[in-house]
């Protein structure tokens, strides 16, 4: 009855990883841990899918490895970074920062969601409660797009701009967004 208590996740045991379904492609693997960080419900992340881990489900214990964690033997420890490639530093770095601000964010903890129909590979929606206002914007197209607040004038009246979460750079009301990025951005009035 109510989708906030629902639990979203990429994958898990049972299934492909992210990465691997995803065909390794690195910024989609990022589109997708932001969607599942500020869509509404409860995130579930599969342990090592912040550190890039892969597997095909086809046996399952592909799927199923040991969490690079300094174990005797392992050439990574994901817990210290030590013997992690940038790459792999990085999507951890992003994971942790998309987890944290989550933790502190109510509107994406326990606030309403409002989506808009999406046109060219962008797709708009909104997190948002009397507090906080949070506008997430996925591009998917292989060209970069801009964003017109105007636009969503039902969610965006009032606000002149924002701070994108992941870089914490401002955006005004007219802005761009790359190919194959989403940007979570908290509106500002």
């Amino acid at each position: 009855k109510d989708a906030s208590r629902n639990v979203l996740f990429l994958d898990n045991h049972d299934m492909t990883r992210i990465l691997s379904s995803l065909g390794e492609c690195v910024p989609k693997l990022k589109v997708a841990l932001a969607w599942l960080f500020t869509c509404r419900g409860i995130p579930q992340l599969y342990y090592g899918t912040e550190v890039m881990m892969k597997g095909i489900s086809n046996p399952d214990g592909w799927v199923r490895l040991d969490f690079p964690g300094g174990w005797d033997g392992d050439q990574k420890n994901a817990f210290t970074g030590e013997g992690l490639t940038a790459e792999e530093k990085s999507i951890q770095s992003y994971t942790r920062l998309l987890g944290n601000y989550r933790k502190q964010s109510t509107a994406l903890q326990t606030g309403k969601m409002m989506q808009y129909i999406p046109n060219n590979g962008l797709y708009v929606y909104f997190r948002y409660d009397h507090a906080q206002t949070i506008m997430c914007v996925m591009n998917t197209d292989t060209k970069e797009r801009n964003v017109d607040l105007s636009k969503y004038a039902e969610r965006t009246v009032g606000f002149k701009g924002g701070k994108d979460i992941i870089t914490g750079n401002n955006k005004g009301a007219i802005f761009s967004i790359p190919a194959m990025s989403m940007q979570v951005i908290e509106l500002t009035k």
